[in-house]
């Protein structure tokens, strides 16, 4: 134990013989390491507060629907005659963080022409507390619990079919009876989501009216969305599908997925590079010590005892820089926790559009401790990788090798 306190004590002052050379080694490793962090918290917070703010204005954590509404190998395709009443769901701490919501595609014809649309019966009042969507009304207003027979059009399909606030449209489909549902209904708002494609392709009316309009029973739906945020699991509800929103979205999920995995990738580049830097300035450094080690062997220390010093001083050089770069991310991390980064200073001003939804987000830094020992041991690995041929290398110059 005694021989291996000296050997630290040695590594460590030979650390600081040459200081300038140490503290260049050292701040390049704990610069690293910070940034890495603070990159990688970065891509996890921004990931999330992006897909919260894209979630929230329409899609939701999750859907709750009868267990043959989504077609098993396409999510995009749905069977309208597959509905389902609140009584089924058996876990009702669901009801408080989602709203029902009754689906159809259908026409709907203006003055220029008809285009087919996805019709949505949606609950105002619920809409409101959970979701961003009354908010991408930007002319006209939101519908009106109260009223009926009233509808909210994307600008583009407004303009498309040439209608205004105030027009009335007819909307015909297919009732869960066989009929041919149609109705007339008042255009009261327009919505805006950026100029994406959503705004063709989206209307929302009541959900009375819609269950009216499909002649379907007050208290069966199509869909119950979740939005509760804080959770990212999804329960399990006997009878009942429960399906994520990457699987309802999965070019999303996937979008976002490679983001969180491109990061990781530029995170091992960054070390890579700092450890081939530092791998050469090692190599001069123990160059530059040769006589000393030719030393220590002619009075009896072997080329064992010299690499095991010679491998200390570098994992002593990892560990202050690894706590001083965790530091420095900690600290960064914690600043854009209190002050959130807008994610337009990466655009040039520009919003982001997502899956047809415009998306302004202040990303909001949140630390995940795994990061705090994963990019450790990742700098570890690269680092001691590194240094072992500058290590061969001096063993094999050394002429009074024991």
């Amino acid at each position: 134990m005694r021989a291996f306190i000296f050997l630290v004590k040695f590594s460590y002052r030979n650390l600081w013989r040459a200081p300038k050379r140490t503290l260049i080694m050292l701040l390049s490793l704990a610069i690293g390491t910070g940034f890495i962090i603070w990159d990688l918290n970065f891509a996890n917070s921004g990931s999330k507060e992006v897909m919260k703010e894209f979630l929230t204005q329409y899609a939701g954590e999750y859907h709750v629907t009868h267990r043959n509404y989504y077609n098993e190998e396409n999510k995009k395709e749905f069977d309208i005659f597959q509905t389902f009443s609140d009584a089924e769901i058996q876990d009702k701490s669901i009801l408080a963080t989602s709203t029902r919501r009754v689906t159809a595609p259908v026409f709907v014809s203006g003055e220029k022409k008809t285009l087919g649309v996805l019709l949505t019966g949606i609950e105002p009042e619920r809409e409101r507390a959970l979701t961003a969507l009354p908010r991408a009304v930007n002319a006209g207003r939101f519908l009106d619990p109260e009223g009926q027979r009233e509808i909210i059009l994307g600008k583009r399909l407004a303009r498309r079919i040439d209608v205004k606030i105030g027009d009335r449209v007819a909307v015909i489909g297919q009732a869960l009876d066989g009929s041919i549902a149609n109705d007339l209904m008042t255009v009261v708002g327009l919505l805006d989501f950026g100029g994406g494609d959503l705004e063709e392709s989206l209307a929302f009316t009541q959900i009375q009216g819609a269950q009216e309009f499909l002649a379907m029973a007050p208290d069966r739906v199509h869909q119950r969305v979740d939005f509760n945020m804080k959770d990212d699991s999804t329960p399990v509800l006997p009878g009942l599908a429960v399906t994520h929103w990457a699987e309802i979205l999965p070019e999303i999920g996937v979008s976002v997925q490679f983001v969180d995995n491109f990061t990781w990738i530029v995170s091992f580049i960054i070390v890579l590079v700092i450890s081939l830097g530092l791998s050469n300035t090692l190599m001069i450094t123990f160059f530059e010590r040769e006589q000393e080690f030719q030393t220590l062997n002619i009075i009896g220390a072997k080329t064992s005892w010299v690499a095991k010093a010679l491998m200390i001083e570098v994992f002593l050089l990892g560990t202050l820089a690894v706590i001083i770069g965790a530091g420095l991310g900690h600290v960064a991390t914690t600043l854009c926790y209190y002050f959130p980064v807008d994610l337009q200073l990466f655009t040039g001003g520009q919003p982001i559009i997502m899956g047809g939804l415009i998306i302004q987000p202040l990303v909001r830094f949140y630390p995940i401790m795994a990061y705090y020992w994963k990019v450790p041991l990742l700098i570890y690995f690269f680092l001691g990788s590194t240094m072992i041929y500058p290590l061969i290398r001096v063993i094999r110059r050394s002429k009074n090798a024991i």
